[in-house]
């Protein structure tokens, strides 16, 4: 056990060596060392302390406590000037997990275990990491939001809009918006540091439209229906990054048995993908669009959000037009390719 223990600790050490080498942790390092002192700087602010550890606070006890310290949790209405210092923090907070986690931990791992180089290792810690994410965030909102009293049915998304009394938000559920916010924003600027795929531009779009609906519905009082969406759009991109990494892995053993895993939740992701983001998020679109004006007139602000979530609504489309192209591969007996994310320069011959 004592050998088999140093074996793999020698390999890891040359995996992370070789992470060196090609100036990706030399390049990093200090850039991971200077956020986490951003974030130490942050936390320094005595109003930004307070509001970080309450939300945290908020958001443990919605998923671990009772009801009734559920109920007894604090409530308050957005402030541009405190929230704006709390979602700073979380941004930097989520991109320095997020890029520390992938070059020393998941990269070296993958290059221990399965040998990825290049652009298939750097697909691979991708894919975990976003698995990881929309995991967490899938597991968080499922926990939080049917919690609350307002969740169903969709009518009560809308009453009592003109009171005001919608801007009024648990600490849990302001916890769940900003902690989606930060991590839409450093997921824009990690694509941008990602090599280009096919959908560059559309996975922009989505992030882009993605913030704005949260800005938009965190501060004008469409937060219920907003964290609906949220809900919605994240279960199903876990089983997508899942059978990427059984592709990807595949690839690099040469076994078949992980392109079948690959097939299989490729399988429960279309139609999982289907239900949530076109079935029921079409539903949050009809009741944002028409149920809502039953109880108020729709203002600027609140037509520009029907405007952004009828947007997202396109983009599903435009990708479950690709997952169709897919499904008719496996039809044919044809392995599932990633075919929304190749490389922009990646040789056609390859594929």
């Amino acid at each position: 056990l004592h050998t088999w223990r140093s074996v793999i600790s020698g390999k890891l050490l040359v995996a992370m060596a070789k992470s060196a080498s090609h100036g990706s942790l030399i390049l990093w390092i200090p850039v991971l060392l200077a956020l986490l002192g951003v974030c130490w700087a942050l936390l320094q602010q005595e109003a930004t302390h307070k509001e970080v550890s309450i939300l945290v606070t908020g958001l443990r006890i919605s998923i671990t406590g009772s009801e009734a310290q559920r109920a007894a949790l604090p409530q308050t209405t957005p402030e541009k000037e405190r929230d704006a210092f709390v979602i700073a923090f979380f941004v930097v907070a989520i991109f320095e997990v997020n890029w520390t986690l992938r070059l020393l931990v998941v990269e070296p791992l993958t290059r221990l275990f399965i040998g990825a180089q290049g652009q298939q290792l750097i697909k691979f810690s991708q894919s975990v990491l976003e698995a990881l994410v929309y995991g967490i965030f899938a597991i968080i909102g499922i926990a939080i939001v049917p919690n609350q009293p307002w969740a169903w049915p969709s009518a009560n998304w809308w009453k009592g809009f003109d009171s005001g009394d919608h801007l009024i938000m648990r600490s849990d559920l302001r916890c769940f918006y900003i902690l989606y916010a930060a991590r839409y924003i450093q997921a824009a600027v990690t694509v941008l540091l990602e090599p280009k795929r096919k959908d560059f531009l559309e996975m922009m779009v989505h992030h882009i439209v993605t913030i704005g609906v949260v800005y938009v519905s965190y501060f004008g009082g469409w937060n219920r229906v907003g964290v609906v969406v949220m809900v919605l759009l994240d279960p199903a991109d876990v089983p997508l990054h899942l059978a990427k990494l059984c592709k990807y892995t595949s690839e690099a053993l040469q076994m078949n048995i992980w392109q079948f895993f690959a097939d299989r939740l490729f399988e429960f992701f279309a139609v999982l993908f289907f239900l949530t983001r076109l079935v029921m998020f079409g539903y949050v679109c009809w009741s944002a669009h028409l149920e809502s004006k039953q109880y108020f007139d729709l203002d600027y602000a609140a037509k520009f959000c029907v405007l952004l979530l009828y947007l997202l609504m396109v983009l599903q489309l435009y990708w479950f037009g690709l997952i169709l192209k897919v499904a008719v591969k496996l039809l044919r007996g044809q392995g599932a390719e990633d075919i929304r994310s190749d490389d922009e320069d990646e040789d056609p011959k390859k594929k």
